[in-house]
């Protein structure tokens, strides 16, 4: 085994451990590590293949918890900002989605004071879903910006985690399609990065199912006003060091 596919898989368990836990951060993380061995258009389509398996899995964990009627409109809106996508047709730069995965989420938390969403409200649901699939296409994550619809939904730590997974499994889908597909047809070179043989695939989807299995258990444990607590914290910290990546491969990178 590579050294590559031995830290990507380590890294798949342990965050999906963390977006086990909090919902988030996991995914934050691990597009981070995935940018530091391959380009982005591989790490989109790579992180977006992990993320869904483990959203996917994570979903059927929580699914007695998924808050149906809130779907609707939140699909709605992931069709029409998959649209805009296509009409653009963007590739971001690794400087571009670092700043994007920093100052995003920092913003999203500083915009609660002033925005107040609900994923309750349809209106809501689906103009926000247009705007996170558009970002999910060019930043890779958006948990801490979709966090705005939840944050002041009379809802649970248990219905967060099981509807976000069970929408996020649908997002990374159509980022799979968009990378994995649509890009190469579009630019005729392919995405998918060679040091990574389909035979890891299997191997990163069983530590992404067994890392959110074990957040199962410790969210199980977990309070409300914890869970909320530490995921901030996560949150800001990841943050802080894609901010500081980002400036660097924008501002000082030869």
């Amino acid at each position: 085994m590579s050294p590559i596919i031995l830290i990507i898989t380590i890294s798949t368990f342990l965050t999906a451990i963390l977006s086990g836990m909090f919902g988030m951060a996991g995914g934050l993380i691990l597009m981070t590590i995935l940018l530091g061995f391959m380009p982005v258009a591989a790490a989109m389509s790579v992180h977006a293949c992990i993320q869904l398996v483990s959203n996917a899995w994570r979903s059927f964990l929580w699914r007695r918890h998924i808050v149906w009627r809130v779907l609707p409109p939140y699909f709605a809106g992931m069709v029409a900002g998959f649209g805009i996508m296509l009409m653009v047709r963007f590739v971001p730069d690794k400087g571009v989605v670092f700043l994007a995965m920093g100052a995003l989420p920092l913003l999203a938390m500083a915009g609660e004071r002033y925005v107040t969403l609900y994923i309750t409200n349809k209106v809501h649901t689906f103009f926000t879903a247009t705007i996170l699939t558009f970002v999910q296409m060019t930043a890779g994550v958006v948990g801490p910006l979709l966090d705005l619809l939840y944050n002041n939904a009379p809802l649970t730590r248990k219905e967060i985690v099981g509807t976000k997974a069970f929408t996020q499994s649908a997002m990374h889908l159509t980022r799979l399609t968009y990378f994995g597909s649509l890009v190469p047809l579009v630019s005729g070179q392919a995405v998918w990065p060679d040091s990574i043989p389909g035979w890891a695939i299997p191997g990163f989807m069983v530590a992404a199912i067994a890392g959110t299995s074990v957040a199962g258990v410790i969210l199980h444990r977990m309070s409300d006003h914890h869970f909320k607590k530490f995921t901030r914290i996560l949150v800001t910290i990841v943050c802080l060091y894609c901010l500081g990546q980002g400036v660097r491969l924008t501002f000082f990178s030869l």
